[in-house]
């Protein structure tokens, strides 16, 4: 296997964890979402919690470590279209993470810390908080997307 193959499983493997992390992280926040108690919650909150620092943020960072030397083996030109609006979908998830998504964790940590389930499902359930996650995941897929099919 040649250096660029090496070098271009490195990056699948890294996206697969990072979109394993992503989903297992949606679907456990959506259960959270429709949990019945707060101890549902709380539990789903927790397995969120994992799979994004098991797998999504490692996952991530691996991604964009990789990229720049899959461009490079390949020799694709950093202004290629696809890869210029894939590179800024990407770097748009950890920038809502840090803008959007660790406010709401921590006022969601908060509410559970101090007993307040409405407060959390409140939270969880906020009309801006679901529509931020639904376009994220248009993201996501937009990325796969432009990924796979190379377009242009």
């Amino acid at each position: 296997m040649s250096v660029a193959g090496v070098v271009l499983l490195l990056h699948v493997l890294a996206a697969m964890a990072f979109v394993s992390g992503y989903v297992g992280t949606n679907v456990m926040t959506e259960v959270a979402r429709r949990a019945r108690t707060m101890d549902e919650r709380r539990a789903a909150l927790s397995a969120s919690g994992m799979f994004d620092r098991m797998l999504n943020q490692p996952g991530g960072t691996a991604v964009i470590v990789t990229a720049p030397i899959v461009v490079w083996a390949y020799g694709y030109p950093v202004t290629t279209p696809w890869l210029v609006i894939s590179t800024v979908m990407f770097l748009a998830i950890p920038t809502l993470g840090g803008l959007f998504w660790a406010r709401i964790g921590r006022r969601l940590d908060e509410a559970l810390a101090d007993g307040d389930d409405e407060k959390a499902a409140m939270l969880l359930n906020d009309p801006r908080t679901v529509l931020v996650a639904r376009l994220e995941n248009l993201l996501v897929l937009a990325i796969i997307a432009l990924m796979v099919l190379r377009p242009g």
